[in-house]
């Protein structure tokens, strides 16, 4: 069977491998796998930070955001007969809350199976923004703060919604930016430089050093607004879930391994109702996450699955 043909029948020949490793894992005997990931955690944390307090209602009453989504992008309420808009929806929301553009959408439609021309992708893209103020305010705050944090060595700068704020603070050789949490993330060496853009001119651009993922080497990269945005957002969700970890240890559920938003415990397997218990303790946020519409699901085998 050829490459083209096996991936027309099964799908992506790397997804029905990673498939296939992960029933590899399993639990010892006596022993059953406990498991539950965060839903949609990346789309509620940004719309939690900006305070996009619309985005964060669906997800506290329980509505779907993709059809959410598709609603405010097309002017019409969008129903789940409504499939093609809701994709549209799916990806809009996975797409475009870093500042991602026609190519981030068009990358993502590619994976989800969306065939959309680039005009219209550029309207979407539009749409969705329209309808997302304060997520879009919210990558230009965190610009603003990081630039005026590395322009004034040791002022505080702000970005965010109110107890929700990441703060900036340049000192030493190293911008330091303070989570909710309370948890910093740094950037070595941060420099201002006038970086030209596509319509023309210069901006103001943030430059700091890092280990380039590609090539492995130690250099110099840019930032902006979207990509501040995610870094935050990731490191908030990252944070959630070291908490959960902390809760669930501390509850008699040892994790045996974690990937990405999901945790994996492993129990005995007379544990009765052990799922809804671990999902009911990731439901938990710390003081510092107030608000923050936490949703899990969870499932239980013996052997590993996604």
């Amino acid at each position: 069977m050829n490459a083209a043909l096996f991936t027309l029948l099964y799908g992506n020949p790397m997804s029905v491998l990673s498939s296939c490793l992960r029933g590899i894992l399993r639990a010892a005997p006596g022993k059953v796998l406990v498991a539950a990931d965060y839903r949609a955690v990346e789309a509620r944390g940004v719309a939690w930070l900006a305070g996009q307090e619309d985005v964060l209602d669906v997800f506290r009453s329980g509505r779907d955001i993709y059809l959410h989504a598709a609603s405010k992008i097309y002017g019409r309420e969008i129903t789940k007969a409504d499939e093609a808009e809701r994709q549209i929806g799916k990806v809009s929301t996975l797409a475009l809350g870093y500042q991602g553009g026609v190519g981030a959408f068009q990358t993502l439609a590619r994976a989800s199976g969306v065939k959309v021309a680039d005009a219209d992708a550029d309207q979407i893209k539009v749409a969705w923004r329209e309808a997302h103020p304060k997520i879009v305010q919210y990558w230009y705050d965190l610009e603003r703060a990081a630039l005026d944090a590395v322009r004034q060595p040791g002022k505080i700068t702000v970005a965010g919604a109110v107890g929700r704020e990441v703060r900036f603070l340049k000192k030493g050789s190293f911008l330091l930016a303070r989570l909710p949490s309370g948890r910093r993330l740094a950037y070595p060496f941060p420099v201002i430089t006038e970086k030209e853009v596509p319509w023309g001119g210069t901006r103001p651009s943030l430059t700091y050093k890092t280990v380039d993922s590609v090539t492995r080497q130690w250099g110099v990269t840019d930032t902006y607004g979207g990509k501040l945005c995610e870094n935050v957002t990731q490191a908030v969700c990252r944070d959630l879930l070291a908490a959960a970890i902390v809760r669930l240890e501390r509850a008699g559920f040892p994790v045996v391994l974690h990937v990405h938003d999901e945790i994996v415990c492993e129990v005995p397997d007379t544990l009765a109702g052990a799922e809804d218990r671990m999902s009911e303790i990731m439901r938990e946020t710390p003081a510092w996450a107030a608000g923050f519409p936490v949703d899990v699901e969870s499932w239980r085998a013996v052997r590993y699955r996604k």
